[in-house]
């Protein structure tokens, strides 16, 4: 091999050398460059998987502590995973047993559901789904569901997922609100109050109560404006208060304005605008409570010449100078030369002028050519009949109408009534036709309802001061009476025992001189002709009692009645076999004492004379009630028969012949209790006893 060659190849070798070292530089750089990528790739490798872990441990924790229930199914309808909500919700754990949403389905919503179903089968979800479910504790709740479908990585569907909430609370809320809505309505509806709602000023809705103020058909309120039937001097003061509304100065105001009704009349009324804002303070509505408060916007104009007539009747009961002050206000208010007061006479059935303006007075109140009428006679006889005001426009064509000191042409007549009754007229006339209006006639109506209480207190005054008047006569008439009856009382009395005495005395000589010369017949006569005289006198004795109860003459004090008990055991005579006992300790009263030993003695007595027991018992007995005290004695002696009981306090009225009773006992008992103002009444079974109850005031 030349030298030439092995240098060609020399320097081909140095060349592949060096191409070598080349590649194997480039070689290392890629390798280092791979690894460094690799290195790279491991640590995004890495942070992915951290996020991928991350992500899923945020949705696990999304999944099980959302609020609202979750469910995943599958196609059949199998619960496959639900979080505690779900389970809560609809009561199943689905990791102990099976559920399908078949089973949650609320039977008379299962079309929907099935239909919904189909829905979400078809389209891969739905919205808003609003129906019942059943749980598994029978409850039915109301939900409401948003649920799709879940595609596998070739877009087929493989599950159903859904948001379930319970809307339960809120449907009732919203029936709640709904039955409080209709309340509303009815209330709105059927309140006296008129209402209207409107929305930058146009008429939104009315309710009854305005319309009829107003006159107009709800349809036709809704067409028009609150500028239109606003009075026209009003509306700048209401817009003022609008404009502040706007504005969010106030949300409420007041105002008094008028009204044009459909028939051109006006209609003043309290007018209370309140505003309705959404949630960023804007007015959504006006609503608008409004008062009729025309008669009392007409009293207000009035009120002046009311209050003159208040001032000018104040303090006065004569019902004649009460008359005069109305009929001279009345006159100038209405700018009439004629008014005339009558008062009515109820036993009569007359109606009397009693005061009178213009051309029918004469010097001081003096009524000239004065008239009476009988009640329900002329226009002023019928409005005192009918007790109802009337306005006569045109009295030419009224045949009622009766000419007084000169035809007129127009005649306003108002009743004055108290407690229902007519008690006076007012009455006003004027020469030209057409001149009383209805405020007159509201003006006269309050008038008369103004002086009303104040002429019945001054008729009652005068009828008071009459009866008063009869009263005393007829109170020293009684008096006089009274006295000389018990002076006749005491001297028939004396006169007829005189006699009596003079007789008893005639039979003891009879008998003295007589003495064993007269047989057992004639001896028996003359006992029976004694014992008579006693009986008279007894019953003289007790008829003058009985005169005398209704004396007031006696000292009143304070009586024990304990005390007073104890002295009538001495007194009386009361056979061994009777007992007489004392319940309860008896008060101490204040009367006239021998009233009331009279009272219990004429009872106590009784009860001895008509006990027929071997062993007689008198129970005393009382009872303290609020304003009186009411008294029992009882007894068991032969009792009274009940058609007897109210006839038994009547005087002469025995119910048993006896020589010791002269059947004025009970009629005097009956008497100082009547004094007492109390009651007196009984209780008895024949043969088994009787109880006398009776009442003294404290």
């Amino acid at each position: 091999m030349s030298q030439k060659q092995i240098d060609i190849l020399e320097r081909a070798l140095a060349r592949e050398k060096a191409a070598r070292k080349q590649a194997e530089k480039i070689l290392e750089d890629k390798s280092l460059q791979l690894f460094n990528t690799a290195q790279e790739l491991k640590g995004a490798n890495e942070k992915l998987e951290l996020l991928l872990e991350e992500k899923k441990s945020q949705l696990q924790g999304v999944f099980e502590n959302i609020n609202d229930a979750y469910l995943i199914m599958d196609l059949n309808g199998n619960a496959v995973k639900m979080n505690d909500a779900a389970t809560e919700l609809f009561g199943y754990d689905i990791s102990k047993e099976r559920l399908n949403v078949i089973n949650l389905i609320y039977k008379a919503d299962a079309n929907y559901a099935f239909k919904s179903f189909k829905k979400l089968r078809k389209h891969g979800s739905f919205t808003n789904y609003t129906a019942r479910i059943i749980t598994k504790t029978k409850a039915v709740k109301w939900v409401h569901i948003n649920a799709s479908v879940i595609y596998n990585k070739v877009k087929q569907p493989i599950a159903a997922q859904g948001i379930i909430r319970d809307i339960t609370e809120s449907k009732r809320t919203a029936a709640l609100i709904e039955e409080q809505k209709k309340e509303l309505d009815i209330i709105v509806e059927n309140s006296s109050l008129g209402i209207v709602l409107s929305q930058k000023g146009n008429i939104i809705r009315t309710n009854d109560a305005i319309q009829e103020l107003l006159g107009y058909t709800e349809k036709e309120l809704s067409e028009l404006t609150i500028k239109d039937v606003s009075a026209k001097e009003d509306f700048s003061e209401s817009k003022d208060y609008l404009i502040k509304m706007d504005s969010g100065k106030i949300d409420n105001f007041v105002i008094d304005k008028r009204y044009k009704k459909k028939d051109g009349s006006v209609l003043w009324a309290k007018t209370n605008v309140n505003a309705v804002r959404d949630n960023l303070g804007n007015i959504k509505y006006q609503v608008a409570l409004i008062e009729d408060i025309t008669s009392e916007r007409e009293k207000s104009l009035i009120i002046d010449m009311i209050n003159d007539v208040a001032k000018s009747i104040l303090g006065k009961m004569n019902i004649y100078e009460i008359a005069w002050e109305i009929t001279h206000n009345i006159a100038e208010y209405l700018n009439t030369n004629d008014c005339i007061i009558y008062l009515v006479d109820q036993e009569k059935e007359t109606l009397e002028q009693i005061a009178a303006y213009g051309e029918k007075v004469e010097g001081k109140n003096q009524i000239l050519n004065k008239i009476t009428l009988p009640i329900g006679k002329g226009i002023v006889g019928t409005v005192a009949k009918t007790g109802k005001a009337e306005i006569i426009k045109n009295t030419a064509l009224d045949s009622r109408y009766i000419v007084d000191d000169e035809k007129r042409l127009s005649e306003i007549t108002v009743p004055i009534i108290s407690d229902g009754r007519v008690i006076g007229i007012i009455d006003s006339e004027h020469i030209e036709k057409n001149y009383f209006t209805k405020e007159h006639l509201h003006t006269l109506e309050s008038i008369a309802n103004l002086v009303a209480m104040q002429l019945k207190s001054a008729i009652n005054l005068r009828e008071r001061q009459k009866a008063e008047s009869k009263n005393v006569d007829l109170l020293t008439k009684l008096e006089k009476s009274n006295e000389e009856l018990q002076e006749y009382a005491h001297i028939v009395s004396h006169d007829l025992k005189s006699p009596l005495r003079s007789i008893d005395a005639l039979v003891n000589w009879i008998k003295e001189d007589n003495k064993g010369k007269l047989d057992d017949t004639s001896n028996k006569n003359l006992e029976l002709i004694e014992t008579t005289l006693e009986k008279m006198e007894q019953l003289i004795s007790d008829v003058l009692l009985y005169s005398s109860v209704g004396s007031d003459s006696t000292k009143k004090e304070e009586v024990d009645l304990n005390i007073l008990i104890e002295d009538l055991k001495q007194i009386l005579f009361v056979p061994e076999h009777i007992k007489i006992e004392t319940l309860n300790p008896l008060p101490i009263v204040y009367g006239d004492k021998v009233k009331l030993q009279q009272l219990f003695q004429n009872l106590i007595s009784n009860a001895v004379k008509f006990n027929d027991k071997e062993e007689g018992r008198i129970e005393i007995d009382v009872q303290d009630q609020k304003s009186f005290y009411q008294f029992s004695i009882k007894d068991n002696g032969i009792g009274i028969d009940k058609k007897y009981h109210n006839k038994i306090f009547k005087i002469f009225h025995a119910l048993q012949e006896s020589k010791e009773s002269t059947g004025i006992g009970l009629s005097i008992v009956k008497k100082i209790i009547d004094l007492f103002k109390g009651e007196i009444w009984i209780e008895s079974i024949p043969t088994k006893g009787t109880t006398f109850h009776f009442t003294l005031k404290k």
